[in-house]
Order: C-alpha cells, then structure tokens, then sequence
C-alpha cells in the first residue's frame, strides 16, 4: 500500500535555518491553505465551549471565568508564540520533536515525543465517548450500542485522515461552522441576559482542591498551540502562515468560551447543575427544544470534529518516531497515492479504539502534567536554539528582546507549577501526581530498550526487521 521513507534523506530546510540531518518527508507533496489550516488549530486547541463545565462544576463561575481570562495570557498566548517562533525556524515533519532534539540532542527528543503520547492517549479516549454520550442524550441506547457508535466514529475519522490533509482541512472548516452555529444562537437568544449579566458571587467551594481541578480543566481546553507544528511539511508557506493562523484562533478561542459562559451563568448560576451537557439545557431555557437540540448536536459535531483534526498530528508521531528508529519501520509506510502515513493511522485508531474504556476526568491531572512537561523542554529549546542560530532574517521571532523571550518562558512555567501545588490538594491529586511522575521517569529506560530493538537514529537495529 505504500513505501518505506528514507530516514537518512536530509530535510529541505530554509538558508537561516538549521541543518541537523533531519529526514525528508514525502508527506507535503498535498498541502492545506491559511483558512483550513485555521480550522484544524481551532479544533486541535478548541472545538467550541464544550468541554468547560466541568471547571465551573469544580469551582463555580466567578473563578472558571477569571480562570478563561488568566490562561490565555500566561499558558496560551507565550505557547503560541512560541509555536510561531519554531515553526518558522523548523518548518519540518515533526515539529516539537526535532526542536527539543536539536537544542538537546536525541534522548531529549524521544522524551519530548514520549510525554506527547502520554497526555494525547488521555485527550484521544475522551472524544469517541464523548460523542456516542451526547448522540445517546438525543436517542437514548444501551452501553453496548454507545461503545460501538464510539468504534465506529474513531475508524470514520481514520478513514478521513487516510484520504490526506486536503480532505481533513476541508472537513475541518465545514465542521468548525457548525458546532459554532448553535452557540451563535445561544448567545443571540442569550442578549438580554448578558445584557444585565454581572459577575457571579464567589463559589462556596473555594478550597485549593476546587481551584486545582479547575485549573487543570482550563488549562486542558486552552493547551495545544504547538500541535499542528508536527504537520508542518503539509502546511502551505509554513513560516508565515502558522503565525497567522494563531493570530486568528488565538482570540476565537478565547470569546468562544467567554461569550458561552457569561449567557450560561446569568442563565444558571449553581455550579451544581453545570455537568456535561449543561449548554444543551440552558439552549433549551433560552430557545426552546430546538435551540437545545441544536447544542446537543453540536456536542457530537465537537467531538467528531475535535478527534478528526487531533487524528491528522496524532498519527505522525509514531510515523517521525519510526524514521528516527525508535519503532518498527512499517510505521513508516506512505500511501503514495493521497500522500498519507497510512500504517501510522490505522495503527492510531486500532490504539484509541483499545483507550476508548477510559476516562477522562479521573485522569485530567495526568494529561496535564504530561503536557506542561513536554512544555519545559520546548521551553527550554526556544532560549537554547535562540542561541544557536541567532540570525533569523525574515522569519517569525518573538519581539521584546531578551525580556520577550523571559517572560514567555516563564509565565507558563508558573502556571504549571501553581496547577502542581494546588491539584495535589484535590482527591486523589496526589495519588495522580504519583502515577504522574512513575511513567514520566520511565522514559530512560523506554528511550534504551526502544534504542537497542530498533536502532535510534544513528545506531544498529539487533534485530531483524
């Protein structure tokens, strides 16, 4: 069905950007424009307001709401230009991956792609279920007909993402209307409410517990700027186009959970009655049965749109680790014909269809650790390859100076320290913290055992592929 990519074929690079052997891919052959490559960021970090009650079930709307201003500013807007930066100087298959490799060297790279994957299998078994739950609120099914909807949507979105990134981002930009529509209602028939809206009094539930589970929950719906970097080769005029897609997103993102939530709570201010598909009923308060209809379908429009553009950089980390041999080099295959790593995607899907049993507000803890950590190192990669390659005439590089740089580093860094130190205080947070850190340090010894079977990127495979 495909070939084997050479993973010693050196990466077309621009003059000002370095040169550090990577392979070449194939993959950019078919490439998407600025609007679906918009499309595809916006859901890849979004997918509308969906998502959100928990944080205001946590800890009611005054902080969720202070916490939808906060985030963008300390975690989202220097992660992204950070992702803007990179991107520029590495427009390659990979993205993060080679950034933390080149500033760090390969096991630095592995771990970067390893922590990747820990917090993506949390992210990727929500989504399916997601969808099979909101399509059983409007037909009622048995488990056993909400687990095969669920199978069935992860192989739908495989066989789209099959089909190339030309298909996914076309899809991507229908879908993203259309989970947007009924918020769009929702806050029209929401004016006269927001009208009169004030901010809520404080929760009652104001512990360090609360405000953890709350903060993880935000920072889970704000992370991701840097994702699509991993799809860079199939992004047309990738240099510049990345950094105007986040100038885009990055403020749609942020009214399209603030606009929800002020009409939600003027409308439903108890923090107890915000749980998953909370939108839907308020839809239905404000705008009768068909407005709540309408979010509800727009809950599994999300979470099918979601999953298919997570779906299209998910499935290229096993396919840039398996070049880089740290996995088997069938993962490598492409199908020529539509441009795609077609042994990588079907192996995705045959992996998040085993995930689909899990669930994903036992384990947000764990998805965020995993991500901020990956953050660190890319962190850390940007002030070292400021470094060592400083002349960047005509690329994207963040302003201010050294400040700039300082302050776009730090802010997440806090943040992520901060969420540590208050989600240990919630139940179970110390247990997750725990588990957390046991399959972080695990890394070591997966990056040699992964190096001895496979052969790493400079060495041998023993064995016998």
């Amino acid at each position: 069905m495909g070939t084997t990519v050479n993973s010693s074929a050196p990466s077309p690079l621009p003059a000002e950007a370095p040169r550090g052997g990577r392979p070449r891919s194939s993959l950019g052959s078919r490439q998407i424009g600025l609007l679906p490559l918009m499309a595809v960021m916006y859901l890849t970090i979004s997918g509308g307001a969906y998502g959100i009650e928990d944080a205001v079930a946590a800890s009611g709307p005054r902080l969720t709401l202070l916490l939808c201003l906060l985030v963008p500013l300390t975690v989202s807007l220097p992660t992204a230009l950070m992702a803007a930066e990179l991107t520029a100087l590495f427009p390659v298959e990979g993205g993060f991956y080679f950034w933390v490799k080149e500033a760090f060297g390969s096991f630095a790279g592995f771990a970067e792609a390893y922590l990747t994957v820990l917090y993506t299998c949390v992210d990727m078994a929500i989504y399916p279920v997601l969808f099979a739950s909101y399509l059983a609120f409007l037909l009622p099914s048995s488990p056993i007909v909400v687990i095969l909807v669920a199978v069935a949507m992860v192989w739908l979105c495989g066989i789209l993402n099959l089909m190339g990134v030309q298909p996914v981002g076309h899809a991507s930009v229908l879908l993203t209307i259309a989970l947007l529509a009924p918020f769009a209602g929702l806050i029209a028939a929401g004016l006269v409410s927001i009208r009169d809206w004030h901010l809520p009094p404080p929760s009652a539930s104001g512990t360090l517990g609360a405000l953890g589970a709350a903060l993880a929950v935000v920072i889970w719906n704000f992370c991701g700027w840097e994702n699509l970097s991993v799809v860079a080769a199939e992004i047309r005029g990738a240099q510049r186009n990345y950094a105007r897609a986040i100038a885009c997103v990055l403020p749609t993102v942020v009214a399209g959970y603030l606009l929800p939530l002020a009409v939600g709570t003027a409308v439903v201010g108890n923090s107890a009655q915000w749980t998953t598909g909370a939108f839907a009923r308020i839809g239905q308060r404000l705008g009768g049965v068909y407005l709540g209809g309408a979010l509800a379908i727009g809950g599994m429009v999300s979470a099918l749109a979601v999953f298919q553009a997570a779906m299209l950089w998910v499935s290229r980390m096993p396919f840039v680790l398996a070049r880089e041999r740290f996995l088997p080099q069938a993962l490598t295959r492409i199908w020529e014909r539509q441009a795609t790593p077609s042994t990588a995607i079907l192996t995705s899907c045959a992996v998040c269809t085993l995930l689909l049993p899990l669930g994903f507000s036992a384990l947000v803890t764990l998805d965020v650790t995993f991500y901020m950590a990956a953050l660190a190192l890319e962190m850390a990669a940007l002030v070292r390859l400021r470094r060592l390659y400083p002349r960047r005439q005509g690329l994207f590089v963040i302003g201010a100076g050294r400040l700039g740089l300082l302050l776009t580093v730090i802010a997440p860094l806090a943040v992520w320290t901060a969420t540590f130190s208050v989600a240990a205080n919630g139940a179970g947070g110390k247990v997750q913290l725990l588990v957390a850190a046991a399959l972080a340090l695990a890394v070591w010894p997966i990056y040699h055992l992964c190096q001895r079977i496979f052969g790493g990127p400079d060495g041998v495979s023993v064995s016998s592929d």
